[in-house]
């Protein structure tokens, strides 16, 4: 086949794209995973030894467990045995050849979402408790955890997780990780006393379980708060593209769960809803977990935890890939420790320190003690983002020039350096603003996200040990032109079979 004079070489053939196995078995895995930490605490509970005391205070701890810790339990069992029968209808149809493969596989689909939603959804129940029954403190808390999440979703300065995803991650650390940790936290509490009371030694008896409540608390909150990033990293993998897309979706599962735990604290003191009490203390509360530690504590933690799984992203060996996200968990548990351990004593340094005015305590001293107690792990979290958005910007920099190279229009050279310069492309956005208004602004946003949204795809692509779970960017760099207003071209017929050719 010759080529016109002046005219362009047809474009090479590409490879067929490979279709991307989905992440719903490994999700389960660690929901299984959930679930047995839970039964162990379980088992710990109904056989930790009688609690005996020379005093009648100890009838403390011999209180019936709460409505809702028994409606969890309950919830679960449930939640175990549908999971149990759906799982035996899989195995029963995985010997059977199907009729209809696509039904078979919508079939098997359906059957693997029910097994995750049975095994996580009870552990909403506690969340659910704590949000509704002090409504107005929720009410109250929302506009800084708005205002919060949107920083947390501009922090992604060239390509964007999609904002349902997000939204999900929010929601999910809200519900099931702090439903998960809350839950778990109440049980340790519960059994911890029988095995660890020892009235000859009260003093030590009382460390321990401070000890002991301090890490069961920053074990399984941060073991919570992993399970979901890692559900949905398995489940979306294909929006992850390095550290970044970790960074942000881990922040944003932070922030659900410091929503959930901020109103559970707040609601626990008798004037939360306007009894007779200390309300002095929800100022204090409100002041600690959603102004100074809003961004801190729980987003710093679960923010490393995000990064570990964003890394992963790019890793090929499995062993590679475990180690960075080990050492996120890892991270984030110690983190978590070692704040609980150090504002019991930074708490008493702060009376001292400010003893003269409760005021300047609260304006300066609590600053002061998260700058102490998680400023390191801050500082870790954003030089981390800060890393990654340099390595995505000479990624995406490099994609984007191969991308105009090609000559089809997608990408343009003059707008590289517009799609590469985020203040220059906000200026743009509010010139937009002005003179088409909300619609136009909303278009170019559009066009720039899909813009870079290719070159990450072929960044992916044409990477060495690119994985299965890069999309074609062929459909993407339909949807740029289509979003400019070119004519697409038309899809090249399919080659015959191989049988076909002999």
């Amino acid at each position: 086949m010759t080529t016109a004079p002046g005219a362009l070489p047809p474009p090479p053939p590409r490879p067929p794209a490979r279709v991307p196995r989905h992440g719903l078995p490994t999700a389960i895995v660690v929901a299984l995973v959930m679930s047995a930490a839970y039964g162990i605490a379980q088992i710990l509970y109904w056989s930790t030894p009688d609690v005996t005391s020379p005093t009648s205070l100890m009838v403390l701890w011999l209180k019936p467990l709460p409505g809702i810790f028994e409606a969890t339990r309950i919830l679960l069992l449930v939640g175990w045995g549908v999971a149990a029968v759906l799982g035996l209808s899989l195995a029963l149809r995985r010997g059977a050849p199907p009729a209809d493969p696509e039904a078979h596989a919508r079939t098997v689909r359906a059957h693997q979402y029910g097994i995750l939603a049975a095994l996580t959804l009870p552990y909403t129940t506690m969340a659910f408790h704590v949000l509704f029954r002090s409504l107005p403190l929720l009410l109250l808390c929302l506009p800084t955890t708005a205002a919060a999440l949107l920083l947390v979703h501009r922090l992604q300065l060239f390509r964007r997780l999609p904002g349902r995803l997000l939204l999900a991650g929010f929601g999910s650390g809200a519900l099931i990780a702090a439903g998960y940790g809350l839950t778990m936290n109440v049980w340790a509490w519960w059994y911890a006393p029988g095995y660890l009371l020892d009235w000859s030694t009260p003093r030590d008896t009382v460390r321990a379980l401070f000890a002991v409540g301090c890490f069961n608390s920053a074990l399984f909150t941060e073991l919570g708060k992993a399970a979901v990033v890692a559900a949905l990293y398995f489940l979306c993998r294909r929006h992850f593209d390095g550290v970044v897309s970790g960074v942000v979706l881990g922040a944003a599962v932070g922030l659900g769960f410091n929503l959930t735990e901020t109103v559970a604290y707040m609601s626990d003191y008798p004037g939360a809803l306007g009894s007779a009490g200390p309300e002095a203390q929800l100022p204090v509360e409100f002041w600690t977990r959603q102004v100074v530690g809003l961004m801190a504590v729980h987003v710093a933690f679960t923010a490393l935890v995000g990064a570990g799984f964003g890394a992963a992203r790019r890793l090929r060996e499995r062993r590679d890939r475990a180690l960075v996200v080990g050492a996120g968990v890892l991270a984030a548990v110690g983190g978590h420790f070692w704040t609980d351990i150090a504002l019991g004593q930074l708490a008493k340094r702060r009376d001292d320190w400010f003893s003269d005015s409760d005021a300047v305590g609260l304006l300066l001293g609590v600053p002061l003690m998260t700058a102490l107690t998680s400023g390191v792990f801050i500082v870790l979290y954003v030089l981390v983002l800060r890393q990654g958005l340099r390595a995505q910007r000479l990624g995406l920099s490099r994609a984007l020039r191969a991308e105009a190279a090609e000559g089809d229009g997608a990408v343009t050279e003059p707008e590289i350096g517009l799609l590469l310069a985020p203040r220059r492309r906000l200026l743009l956005e509010l010139r937009v603003w002005r003179r088409d208004g909300v619609a136009g602004v909303r278009h170019l946003m559009r066009l720039q996200q899909a813009q870079l949204d290719l070159a990450t795809q072929r960044l992916h692509r044409d990477r060495s040990g690119a994985d299965i779970f890069v999309p074609d960017e062929r459909p993407l760099r339909d949807r740029v032109l289509e979003l400019k207003g070119a004519p697409m071209a038309p899809e090249p017929p399919a080659l015959p079979a191989r049988g076909a050719l002999s």
